[in-house]
């Protein structure tokens, strides 16, 4: 299936990379121009209407988002890049969306542009942009995690997560209104992402929302939590979770 691609960079020199790198790895991919600002992108989408896009965030002294805002719901695909925005990396990561930090490797540009054409529904999809947009407020801390199975794509606030449990490869979200979800990313592709938000690893099965413990168990080294489920800690993690609960109360 032919495909039409828009590239949205100021840097010409990224730009003209990022096409040569299209044009050799994608031959039905029509490169269909190159813009360099906010003005020039808008024209070029209604006119070209492209169904995939690249684009730099970051464009002159304005973003790509003012742009995408406009629209109720994307009509295409989008690759972002960026080249230092800590706020947009952790966005991209909990909305669970394709991004590029310069310098990005041509395969990394490959990699991002074959999940891209794989997505099918552009519901979901916009689910995902809408989720980015809430996460990327610098002064939002209310977080939503973008958690996605082969039955379906979870968009759930961080703090209703309760805990998180490792089964191999997966991992299992328990929220705090009884559901159960299962995703096929191991534990700690989640651990260093959620700590920040009063999460804590009792062990090496259990990642778990300090914000909803309710006792310490010294004896036996068990955690008991608001919803009256008892979580192992491990005997080397006992001081460090101590100290995390008196930070917290």
């Amino acid at each position: 299936m032919a495909h039409q691609c828009l590239i949205i960079e100021d840097d010409l020199y990224t730009a003209n990379d990022i096409k040569d790198i299209i044009e050799k790895a994608f031959p039905s991919i029509n490169c269909l121009d190159i813009v360099t600002n906010i003005e020039e992108a808008k024209l070029a989408l209604d006119n070209y209407q492209p169904d995939l896009v690249v684009s730099d965030i970051n464009l002159g002294g304005d973003t790509i988002f003012s742009l995408l805002k406009s629209y109720d719901a994307l009509p295409f695909k989008i690759i972002f890049i960026t080249s230092y925005s800590k706020y947009a990396v952790e966005a991209f990561k909990f909305s669970a969306l394709d991004f590029l930090e310069k310098p990005f490797e041509d395969d990394a540009l490959i990699s991002a542009i074959e999940n891209a054409i794989s997505i099918l529904d552009m519901e979901h999809y916009n689910q995902q942009i809408q989720t980015f947009f809430h996460n990327y407020n610098s002064n939002q801390l209310k977080k939503k995690l973008v958690l996605k199975n082969l039955e379906a794509i979870h968009i759930v606030s961080v703090e209703n997560i309760v805990y998180v449990k490792s089964d191999n490869n997966y991992s299992e979200f328990y929220i705090n209104d009884n559901r159960k979800i299962i995703t096929s990313k191991p534990l700690k592709h989640y651990d260093t992402q959620l700590q920040p938000y009063a999460f804590f690893r009792t062990n090496q099965s259990f990642l778990v929302n300090l914000n909803f413990a309710k006792t310490f168990h010294k004896k036996d080294h068990m955690l008991e939590l608001s919803s009256s489920e008892c979580i192992p800690v491990s005997m080397n993690k006992v001081n460090a979770l101590l100290n995390h609960l008196n930070s917290i109360s």
